[in-house]
């Protein structure tokens, strides 16, 4: 079978496989059917530009190995519990994408599962794109189009700026944490979500732009004024996951499925009944000040400086050292583009795009925004009870936005 090489940030993702296992899911809700042997031509087209698709992964070698040419092969028809059945997905051993498709009330409803080691979230909403450019006008339409993996060009970014990193600051004193619920029932695979409405995000937004701030911000400052009350934490550590790809120009007709993101690590003393507008100021000069500094660059430059002399294991320490799995994160998927997910004649009425199953009390928000509404979702592996803790969170979290939204904008 074909083998393909393997690029240094696809070990990133290969630690802590026993706490989180590394996935990005996509839902997908339809306003009608799509056409099957259409989608499947999408798809086989997508492959051609992303073989890796139909490959497994090695780990010891950092490569990809491929065990189908049949993307019928990808997609899985009429599970019912879908997450338990993700749960068994070896990347090891199998494709690196899985689509279950099923029909409700006449309607597609898709839900793609996505290799995180093969790529991040800004790679999976290119995936997305592509997949839908091709359902769209053909697969001509992917004819010509380049994936770029290669990070050489951010290797030599980093050379050209001292790492500043140590150990300690992807490794907080002070971790945040949530209480662990004595809660009876068994643990199942659940995903919760909150969703603003579009006037409320469209108030954040107005918000946003007469604060001076982000939405990134206002979100991720919210979160961590609501973990941090759980917690008890006088100090607020988060880290901020960031696309590195804003570093680079990239040619026309490419893509960049693949690993290109590091994270802004945030730790500061705060007072838990601190004024939440002064702390969304306050993430954003922390931020602004680790933009100017490249300090994202700190979180992968010990394995990407390694790379070319260190064994696997070596190297994976190196991402454990400065990359770490978190008991309590934040990640933000940003805008996905309703343009770009055009499936020809076929509404996306519905998109939720979240990170991989954290067993409570561990807790990631995920933020997206979809059709000009903001979402902010979790996966959890948990009990009913700590199911509803999970829901109370977000609300929680989208509470404090709509609090900022409706106290900037009077």
């Amino acid at each position: 079978m074909t083998t393909y090489k393997g690029e240094p940030l696809n070990i990133l993702h290969t630690i802590g496989l026993d706490v989180l296992y590394p996935v990005v899911r996509v839902a997908l809700h339809f306003g009608g059917q799509l056409d099957r042997t259409r989608f499947e031509s999408a798809l086989e087209a997508v492959t051609t530009v992303v073989p890796e698709l139909l490959c497994r992964y090695d780990v010891q070698n950092n490569q990809w190995i491929q065990v189908t040419d049949q993307v019928a092969d990808l997609i899985l028809d009429n599970v019912t519990d879908i997450d338990a059945d993700a749960a068994n997905w070896d990347l090891m051993k199998e494709p690196q994408l899985r689509v279950y498709w099923n029909e409700q009330d006449g309607r597609t409803v898709l839900t793609l599962y996505i290799s995180h080691i093969l790529t991040d979230g800004a790679g999976s909403k290119q995936l997305l794109y592509l997949l839908a450019k091709a359902y769209t006008k053909g697969s001509e339409a992917v004819t010509g189009i380049k994936n770029l993996q290669d990070v050489a060009w951010l290797e030599q970014l980093i050379k050209e700026r001292p790492q500043k990193a140590s150990r300690q600051t992807d490794h907080p004193a002070k971790p945040l944490l949530l209480p662990r619920l004595n809660a009876d029932g068994p643990a199942k695979y659940r995903v919760g979500r909150v969703t603003l409405s579009a006037g409320d995000t469209a108030q954040l937004i107005e918000a946003t732009h007469a604060a001076g701030v982000t939405v990134n911000d206002v979100v991720m400052a919210s979160f961590g004024r609501v973990m941090q009350q759980f917690a008890g934490n006088s100090t607020l550590a988060l880290a901020c996951p960031t696309d590195m790809r804003q570093f680079n120009q990239f040619p026309k007709h490419t893509v960049q499925i693949a690993n290109m993101t590091s994270r802004y690590n945030i730790s500061m003393a705060a007072e838990i009944d601190s004024p939440l507008e002064e702390l969304i100021q306050r993430f954003h000069k922390e931020m602004q000040t680790r933009k100017d500094q490249r300090q994202c660059f700190d979180s992968v430059a010990s394995l990407l400086s390694q790379y070319h002399s260190q064994p696997v294991a070596k190297l994976q320490q190196a991402a454990e050292d400065n990359y770490h799995i978190r008991e309590i994160a934040y990640t933000n998927f940003g805008v996905l583009n309703a343009q770009q997910l055009q499936f020809g004649e076929v509404s996306l009425d519905d998109l939720v795009i979240t990170g991989g199953f954290r067993r409570a009390p561990m807790y990631q928000i995920a933020a997206g925004t979809f059709n000009g509404k903001l979402t902010l979702a979790f996966n959890m592996i948990g009990s009913d009870a700590e199911e509803t803790f999970g829901m109370a969170l977000a609300r929680d979290v989208a509470n404090a936005v709509r609090y900022f939204s409706v106290a900037t904008v009077k």
